[in-house]
């Protein structure tokens, strides 16, 4: 019942002026379309959700239609599941029975024999009628060929059995055929069909990740490469030699699917001495991968290596059971982690972490994926005994055991509708006291998404919607301020004081936003607005001397670029311009040494004792060799000047440490560690090391700034 909208495109088969194609500009489609020109050509196209991005499906040429000498009744129609027809050197099997067609007389039958024929569509191994009446079937097609002779024996016939001139009348059943492709056009490889997939309408686009069984093997007999189950990802160049036939191939397959690839001698591994290799390849499975992250950053991406069942995901509130399966750094299991362990929560309440929020909400019942978090705070859940963990990448494998649905949303009245609303907005709130703003961000657009159509409501819930409404567009602001995106914010402020010029949450809001936009005129604007509806608004008082020094400066930095521009006017025709001087010859410079140290900068945030000081040790010489007794003391930076924050308290304090050291570039790669000695000893860090990798650096500059990893001991 969908309709499609379709862009005429030329066909690559057609005479040049004469070229029709249909493109489908749809996304996430699926299924097949069957489309016809207007000289009555036909073309079957399949539909795939992998997310084209221009329109980009599997295009099928159709049979030539038949000539009057080849006359076709289809008897028993073929598997409706499988459209696809045989194509030029395809391998076909078939039945059939022939007879003459003057005294119906039987001449030959495989049927009797007990054993179908196979033989190769399109290159004369047959007669021309077959080729022709054969290439329209599809599998398991029953059909009745009446052949003229010149599409059949002509005039010499086959006698004794086939007289000159015979009308020959077969009845063919189109067992099967093993689809065969020259992948590249000069015969070098050609992809023979050994199974057909499932969903064949869905294929991986490039840079997709997959699930590949691989072997490799020669023409001896000898296994060359043997992978039984690889994950790999199309496009990648990770097979080596194998890329580039792999990923051909793997563009045009389905799930499950399973083909061979008979590859010309040197064509894959050149000089090696294989001779012709064959590449037996399935895919198993393709992954789908997602961004869960709240605010859609790809902080948080979940791979799905299991579907699961349907198509439903749990919804706000909705009861849910999650198995975490491991937590890792991408490589080693996370210390403390206490998995693996079932936790029950309702969704998006702020239960678990946003990481497990996120991904939970994109998960179908049975599914098991593979969530990667690459900011810490985000994946810290005490539940699992990772409410301290900080490394830069954190692995999740989890498992949607089940969720218990909630009433839907079409099914619910005017009124709880609003109650759902205002328990949103609760919920929101709590989740915003918490400092989750990012969830509470979400929280709230679900509240608008509940209400957004209260233009049909009862008129006395009509009002409190409205109100309602602009409450949650000042909390979204809210949230955006928080997160550090002042245009979002600033949309929402202005959404309420199209309502409601006067809303003084609404202007001083606006105004830091505003001022987060470094429009400093507007921001004082609202701010004087502020004060005007408010005179004892301490907020929008103690805010004005920052906006205003804060214009100061960016007037400076435009009347020294203004100045710089006139003056550079100024000396147009007038002769003063700077005479360019001839180059004088230069000096072949004697060669120099390549530099080979490097300057490295370590720095690290840490809030001292009394007598404390920080100091790196490390796997370098000139960092002690780990020898505690020989390390290198950093020195502690001044506090720079910040201006108060819009609530008038001081801005937070800021303890940094740094020290530069000069180290060989020869080192490569090595590890460090932080220290702390103070009054009660030393205290190192007793987390994963640090690492820097000096390769190539000779003469250049490097920083590392580092967070603290693990507990002291």
């Amino acid at each position: 019942g969908d309709c499609w909208g379709l862009a005429r495109l030329p066909f690559p088969d057609a005479p040049p002026r004469r070229r029709r194609r249909w493109s489908a500009r749809d996304r996430g489609r699926r299924g097949r379309l069957q489309v016809r020109s207007k000289s009555g050509v036909e073309a079957v196209v399949a539909m795939s959700d992998s997310g084209a991005s221009d329109g980009e499906f599997e295009y099928t040429p159709p049979p030539a239609p038949l000539p009057d000498g080849v006359q076709k009744e289809i008897l028993e129609k073929g598997d409706q599941k499988n459209w696809r027809k045989p194509k030029e050197g395809d391998d076909l099997t078939v039945h059939y029975v022939g007879t003459l067609q003057s005294d119906s007389s039987q001449f030959d039958s495989s049927r009797d024999r007990g054993e179908p024929v196979t033989f190769t569509l399109g290159k004369g191994q047959v007669i021309k009628g077959w080729d022709l009446g054969i290439a329209t079937m599809t599998k398991g097609e029953k059909a009745r060929l009446t052949i003229q002779p010149e599409f059949a024996y002509g005039e010499q016939g086959q006698p004794p059995t086939i007289p000159p001139n015979a009308v020959l009348i077969f009845e063919v059943e189109l067992i099967s055929w093993v689809a065969k492709d020259d992948l590249f056009g000069d015969n070098g490889v050609v992809k023979a069909i050994v199974q057909e997939g499932v969903e064949t309408w869905k294929n991986p686009p490039k840079n997709s990740e997959v699930c590949i069984s691989l072997q490799a093997t020669a023409q001896n007999g000898t296994v060359i490469e043997d992978r039984p189950e690889l994950d790999y990802v199309i496009g990648s160049g990770d097979l080596g030699p194998l890329s580039r036939i792999v990923d051909k191939t793997l563009l045009n397959m389905s799930k499950n699917e399973k083909c061979s690839l008979a590859c010309a001698k040197d064509y894959v591994y050149k000089d090696s001495g294989h001779g012709k290799v064959t590449v037996e390849l399935e895919l198993k499975q393709m992954y789908n991968t997602n961004d869960v992250s709240m605010l859609s950053d790809g902080t948080v991406m979940k791979k799905s290596v299991v579907e699961g069942e349907d198509h439903a995901t749990p919804e706000d509130s909705f009861a849910v059971t999650l198995r975490v399966v491991s937590a890792t750094d991408g490589t080693q299991p996370l210390p403390g982690f206490t998995g693996p362990k079932e936790l029950k929560f309702k969704c998006c309440h702020g239960d678990v972490c946003d990481a497990l929020e996120g991904a939970a909400r994109d998960m179908k019942k049975g599914e098991r994926a593979i969530v990667t978090c690459t900011v810490p705070w985000k994946a810290r859940e005490a539940q699992l005994g990772l409410a301290e963990v900080d490394v830069p990448k954190i692995v999740f494998t989890l498992e949607m055991i089940d969720f218990t649905k909630g009433k839907e949303m079409w099914n619910r009245s005017d009124e709880d509708k609003v109650e759902l609303a205002l328990f949103r907005k609760d919920v929101g709130a709590q989740l915003f006291k918490a400092r989750r703003f990012e969830l509470a961000l979400d929280k709230y657009k679900k509240v608008i998404e509940t209400i957004g159509s209260h233009d049909n409501f009862h008129e006395d819930l009509k009002k409190g919607c409205a109100e309602l409404k602009r409450t949650i567009e000042l909390n979204k602001a809210a949230c955006y301020l928080q997160l550090g995106d002042p245009t979002n914010a600033l949309a929402s402020c202005n959404k309420v004081l199209r309502e409601d010029r006067n809303n003084v949450k609404a202007l001083f809001r606006r105004a830091k936003a505003h001022h987060g936009r470094t429009e400093h005129v507007e921001a004082e604007a609202d701010l004087n607005r502020v004060l005007e509806l408010e005179p004892g608004n301490t907020e929008a008082r103690a805010m004005i001397p920052q906006v205003r020094r804060a214009q100061k400066i960016a007037d400076k930095a435009s009347k020294n670029t203004f100045a710089k521009m006139c003056e550079g006017f100024g000396k147009i025709g007038s002769g003063r311009e700077a005479k360019k001087e001839e180059p004088k010859p230069v000096e072949p410079e004697p060669p120099q040494e390549k530099p080979d140290k490097v300057q490295v900068t370590f720095k690290i945030e840490y809030k001292p004792q009394d007598g404390e000081i920080v100091h790196v040790i490390g796997e370098p010489e000139l960092l002690g060799e780990w020898d505690a007794s020989r390390t290198v003391a950093m020195t502690k930076l001044p506090q720079k000047w910040e201006p108060p924050v819009g609530s008038g308290r001081a801005p937070p304090e800021h303890h940094h440490w740094e020290v530069t050291v000069e180290l060989p570039e020869e080192l490569g790669r090595f590890e460090y560690q932080y220290l702390i000695r103070g009054p009660s000893g030393d205290r190192q860090e007793q987390g994963s090391k640090h690492k820097c990798d000096l390769t190539g650096m000779g003469g250049s500059r490097m920083r590392c700034t580092d967070s603290w990893r693990g507990e002291f001991a």
